[in-house]
């Protein structure tokens, strides 16, 4: 333990010599740490304001991909196509046609302290309608709802399903 403390000593006294003796070389060290510091911040900063995430989606799922630069048309569309796949797993399901209307477009919300932070709020899903053989039977209309009302995270009043 006296070889471990020796050492620890050796390289204290190493490194104030060193500062001792280049004190351009410490200035240099000191600058690019603050240089690579603020970099950093910068980065950060920048990649807060391009790569925004809808709160709604932050946990994945249905509609993830919605960003700024997606028309609400295409939004709708992306969900209607993926809740298509996840449809017609279901059985009983024979062929299908879903319609997904939103209740607003989509909003930037910045921060007030001038951080450059956003958020992209995703557009609220108004409702579903869902046209599809089998529609008519209860317990695939039953399950087709459940698992719309979860995905989507809306009420059951919100979604139709008929044949």
């Amino acid at each position: 333990m006296n070889e471990n403390t020796n050492q620890k000593k050796a390289a204290i006294f190493d490194l104030r010599s060193f500062m001792k003796t280049n004190p351009k070389a410490v200035k240099i060290i000191i600058y690019g740490g603050f240089a690579l510091i603020l970099l950093i911040f910068i980065s950060e900063m920048f990649s807060g304001i391009s790569g925004g995430r809808s709160p709604g989606n932050s946990a994945g799922g249905l509609g993830e991909g919605f960003s700024e630069g997606n028309s609400v048309t295409d939004y709708e569309k992306q969900l209607e196509k993926e809740l298509e796949r996840a449809i017609s797993a279901i059985d009983g399901v024979g062929e299908l046609t879903i319609m997904v209307t939103l209740d607003s477009i989509s909003e930037t919300v910045y921060s007030e302290r001038g951080t450059g932070v956003r958020t992209v709020i995703t557009p609220r899903v108004r409702g579903v309608a869902i046209i599809c053989d089998g529609g008519g039977d209860i317990v695939v209309k039953q399950k087709i709802v459940e698992l719309v009302s979860r995905v989507l995270g809306i009420s059951t009043m919100r979604i139709s399903v008929t044949d």
